[in-house]
């Protein structure tokens, strides 16, 4: 307990103090009404705290949305209730909770590594989140659910290591209620439960099917009165609206698998007054339309445009870039160290026997899917950088202990040879 205070504080005043020391917390007045504070999560709040509902995502109204999760949105439209709309004392606090958010990660950090990879390597893996290079960048820059997703993909992780072995329907039902809130904040966190599904259904049987139905069950109840608005306000019953969108802007004429943020109606002003006037059910067929139509006319370009997002979402380089998104190097290095030595650190638990190592390849290879298909972007890596944290700081600590025996074993053939010696002299 008191190393995970420890850490937990110091992560916590790492990141504070760099939010007063970049002086990201500065409200900019700018002509597009601080649509750059929090993008579409800050106009859906700033709607929610003027008593407008859920709506109006982009700088010109344009009416109900489902384009972002519900969870954020409301905890950044509680602050602004609190401290005023794109106030400066709402950007300290909406960044003091960002702060909270990634420090209290470390604990689940922890927690995940005691109970998979043994307590050391999860003690070494909550120091390195400390001073984790992208965390802090999401948590201190960017008004976004990057760091409470982070700290929920680690929690809901570490959660579901407990159903490994259980047949529980208490247990079940929490972390089918965990992983419902857990998608209202970012939906892809719902793929995070089908290898712990999966493994529960073959180990268990017969056994595990009530237990997953009650956590199915749960989870369903907690994100129905999310389903219930969307069906009648949008016709479906859905947790979000805009895949036919991210689709658009990641596959089409102009790039080779990059986002375009022209063709986002956030950037370019006709496309958002054609959003204002047909609204977004209607705006999101287009979308769709225009999609099977790329696909019909160049199946070959988003093939490659998905091979260019697979190696960019785990290096950061692209095979093919385009303007605006070069290789920067700096960025490149240290996501291609991270991704192979998580991957490596995976691969020796297979080789130790670890069970646990098929519940982490299976996240790790199932959760960036569909940005394999829409796009890649840091903070989408940045979601299941805990896990591969963990998984690298087990590789580390591997090698080291090996190392240390090794040397321990050195010595210890040094010394009886010496002994030997001795004696026979």
């Amino acid at each position: 307990m008191r190393f995970l205070i420890v850490v937990c504080l110091l992560a916590f005043l790492l990141r504070l103090g760099a939010v007063f020391a970049t002086h990201s917390y500065r409200v900019v007045e700018d002509d597009t009404d601080h649509f750059g504070f929090g993008w579409e999560m800050g106009r859906v709040a700033a709607s929610l705290a003027q008593g407008q509902g859920f709506s109006s995502p982009l700088p010109l109204p344009t009416g109900p949305t489902a384009i972002v999760g519900p969870v954020y949105p409301l905890i950044l439209a509680l602050v602004f209730k609190l401290f005023g709309v794109y106030s400066t004392a709402s950007a300290i606090a909406i960044r003091t909770l960002q702060c909270a958010f990634a420090s209290l990660t470390c604990a689940f950090v922890y927690l995940c590594g005691r109970d998979s990879v043994g307590e050391s390597a999860g003690k070494l893996a909550a120091v390195v989140w400390v001073v984790f290079p992208l965390n802090i960048f999401f948590t201190v820059t960017k008004v976004w659910e990057t760091s409470l997703t982070g700290m929920l993909a680690a929690a809901l992780f570490w959660f579901l290591l407990g159903t490994r072995h259980s047949v529980s329907v208490g247990r079940w039902a929490a972390a089918g209620a965990m992983l419902g809130i857990s998608a209202l904040v970012n939906t892809s966190l719902a793929v995070l439960v089908v290898p712990f599904g999966i493994w529960a259904l073959v180990k268990n049987r017969t056994r595990a099917i009530v237990p997953t139905a009650a956590g199915a069950f749960a989870c369903l109840l907690a994100i129905s009165p999310w389903l219930v608005r969307n069906k009648i306000q949008f016709g479906a019953p859905m947790l979000r609206s805009n895949f036919p969108l991210e689709f658009r802007i990641g596959n089409n004429e102009l790039s080779y698998g990059q986002k375009m943020e022209v063709l986002h109606p956030s950037n370019n002003p006709e496309v958002n007054r054609h959003w204002q006037e047909v609204g977004e059910s209607r705006f999101m067929a287009e979308e769709r339309a225009a999609n099977s139509e790329y696909l019909d006319k160049d199946k070959g370009r988003f093939v490659f445009s998905c091979v260019n997002r697979i190696v960019n979402y785990w290096t950061g380089a692209w095979v093919r870039p385009v303007a605006g998104y070069p290789n920067v190097w700096s960025v490149v290095v240290p996501n291609t160290l991270l991704s192979l030595a998580g991957f490596a650190g995976v691969w020796l638990m297979f080789r130790g026997g670890n069970r646990a190592a098929i519940l982490y390849a299976g996240c790790l290879l199932l959760y960036p899917v569909v940005y394999y298909a829409t796009t890649s972007q840091p903070r989408f890596y940045h979601s299941i950088t805990p896990l591969l944290v963990l998984s690298g700081s087990f590789l580390i600590f591997e090698c080291w202990r090996k190392m240390v025996t090794a040397r321990a074993a050195d010595r210890g053939a040094g010394a009886h040879v010496a002994s030997g010696l001795k004696e026979t002299a």
